[in-house]
C-alpha cells in the first residue's frame, strides 16, 4: 500500500512539473475561430468583389489563425523560423484588420499601409536582434509595429473627421488609443522579464486576453459599419441616378419631404423644373452616348451654381429639379438665371466639335412646410412649358393659373418682383 501511494505521488509531481503551458487551450480555439470565420466571410467577397474591406478581413482572420497555430509550437523550433514566421501572421493580421476598417471610412492604400506596417515589424526584429535582445526581439518587433498600426488608425479617423461621424467614430479612436496604451505597457512588461517570452506566463495571458477583447471590438465596429454601408449603397440604388449620380425622382421627392419637416412656417422654398433644350438633336446628331455625357456635363454645371445642402436631382430623361431655401422671389431669380446663363456660356467638346445647351426653367415659390409636393411639380412644370412654348433658354415664374416669365425678350431676368 505504501508503495503504491508512493508511485502515484511521483505520477501526481510528474504531471505538475510538466509544462503544459495554461494559455494553449485559449490559442487553439482563438485560431480555430478565426480560420472559420475567415471561411464564412469569403462568400460574401466572391458575391461582390467591389467589397475590398471584406477581403482584408478574410486575410487577417486568416493570417491570425495560422500564427496563433505556428506559436503553439515556436518555442520547439531551434532556429526561431516557425516563431518568426507566426509573429508575421500576427501583425500582419493586426495590419490587414485594422486596413480593412479604415477602407470602410475612406482609406485608400489599404495594401500600401499593411506593406509598411510588415516591413517595420521586420526592421524592428533585426534593431532587436542587433541591439541583443535576442530573446524577446520577436515579441518587442510586435508591439512596436502594433503600436504603429493604433498611431496610424487614430492619425486617420482624427484627420479625416468626415468620413465617420457620430459615436462609431469616437469609439473606434477609443479603441485606438487603447490599443496603443496597452502595447506599450506589454512592451515594457516583456522587456522587464527575467526570463524569455512563454506562452504560459501570466504576461502572455495578459496580451492575449487584451488582443482578443481588441480584435473582437474591430470586428464589431467592422459588422456594423458593412451594414451601414450595405444600407447607404441600396439607398443610394433607390434613390439616385446611376448615369449623373444625382438623386432620382424619388430621391428629391424624400429630400424635400424631409427639408420641409424641419421648416419653419415663415420659412420661404423655391421649386426650379429644368429641361435641356432641343436635347433630341444632340442625341441625333451625335449619338447617345455623347447624349450622356451632355447630361453629366450639365449637372456639373449646375452643381457649381447651387450651394451644399440644396437639393438637385433628375426627374425624367433631360428634366432636372432644383429645391432650395430662398429669402425672396429676387433670389430664386437670380440662382435660375446663374444656372441659365452659365450653361449658355458653356462649351463642351464631342468628337472634335464644340456642343452647347441651353436650359429653360419653370420656378414656383411657397412658405412653411409642403403639402402637396405633387402640386408643386405641377406649378413648376406648367411654368416649365411656359418657357418652351414662349422659345426656350428663358425662366418663367408660377403666378396662378398663368405663369409670369421672369425674362424680357432679350432673355435678361427680370428680378423685380
Amino acid at each position: 500500500m505504501g508503495c503504491t501511494l508512493a508511485m502515484l505521488r511521483s505520477r501526481i509531481e510528474h504531471i505538475r512539473d510538466f509544462d503544459l503551458p495554461y494559455n494553449l487551450t485559449a490559442v487553439i480555439a482563438w485560431s480555430a475561430d478565426s480560420l472559420l470565420l475567415a471561411a464564412f466571410l469569403l462568400p460574401l467577397w466572391l458575391r461582390n468583389r467591389t467589397r475590398v474591406y471584406v477581403l482584408y478581413w478574410v486575410f487577417a482572420l486568416l493570417a491570425q489563425g495560422i500564427g496563433l497555430a505556428l506559436l503553439t509550437v515556436a518555442g520547439r523550433d531551434d532556429l526561431r523560423l516557425i516563431g518568426m514566421i507566426a509573429f508575421t501572421g500576427l501583425i500582419g493580421a493586426r495590419a490587414l484588420s485594422t486596413a480593412g476598417l479604415l477602407s470602410l471610412c475612406g482609406e485608400d492604400r489599404p495594401a500600401a499601409f499593411t506593406s509598411v506596417i510588415v516591413a517595420l515589424w521586420f526592421a524592428a526584429v533585426v534593431v532587436s536582434r542587433l541591439a541583443g535582445f535576442d530573446s524577446v526581439a520577436n515579441v518587442a518587433s510586435f508591439y512596436i509595429a502594433a503600436f504603429a498600426v493604433a498611431i496610424y488608425g487614430f492619425y486617420f479617423m482624427a484627420k479625416n473627421q468626415h468620413a465617420l461621424r457620430g459615436p462609431f467614430r469616437q469609439s473606434l479612436m477609443a479603441i485606438f488609443v487603447i490599443e496603443a496604451l496597452t502595447c506599450l505597457a506589454l512592451l515594457s512588461a516583456y522587456n522587464l522579464q527575467q526570463e524569455p517570452p512563454s506562452l504560459g506566463s501570466a504576461t502572455t495571458s495578459i496580451a492575449l486576453i487584451t488582443g482578443f477583447v481588441l480584435f473582437s471590438l474591430k470586428g464589431f465596429l467592422a459588422v456594423w459599419l458593412t451594414v451601414e454601408r450595405l444600407e447607404r449603397d441600396l439607398r443610394d440604388l433607390a434613390f439616385s441616378d446611376p448615369l449623373t449620380g444625382v438623386l432620382n425622382r424619388r430621391g428629391v421627392v424624400d429630400e424635400i419631404e424631409k427639408m420641409s419637416q424641419r421648416s419653419a412656417k415663415s420659412d420661404q422654398f423655391a421649386f426650379f423644373s429644368l429641361d435641356l433644350d432641343d436635347f433630341k438633336s444632340i442625341n441625333d446628331v451625335h449619338g447617345h452616348n455623347a447624349g450622356d455625357r451632355a447630361l453629366v456635363n450639365f449637372t456639373h454645371v449646375v452643381r457649381q451654381c447651387l450651394r451644399e445642402r440644396d437639393i438637385f436631382g433628375r426627374t425624367g430623361g433631360e428634366e432636372f429639379a432644383i429645391f432650395t431655401r430662398v429669402t425672396d422671389r429676387n433670389t430664386a431669380g437670380q440662382i435660375a438665371e446663374r444656372i441659365r446663363s452659365t450653361l449658355e456660356a458653356t462649351t463642351f467638346h464631342e468628337d472634335g466639335h464644340e456642343l452647347k445647351m441651353t436650359v429653360s426653367i419653370g420656378v414656383t415659390l411657397m412658405r412653411g412646410r409642403i403639402g402637396n409636393i405633387e402640386s408643386m411639380l405641377t406649378e413648376a412644370d406648367r411654368a416649365l412649358y411656359q418657357a418652351k412654348g414662349d422659345g426656350r433658354n428663358r425662366i418663367v415664374f408660377y403666378d396662378g393659373p398663368t405663369p409670369h416669365p421672369a425674362q424680357s425678350t432679350d432673355r435678361e431676368v427680370a428680378l423685380a418682383v
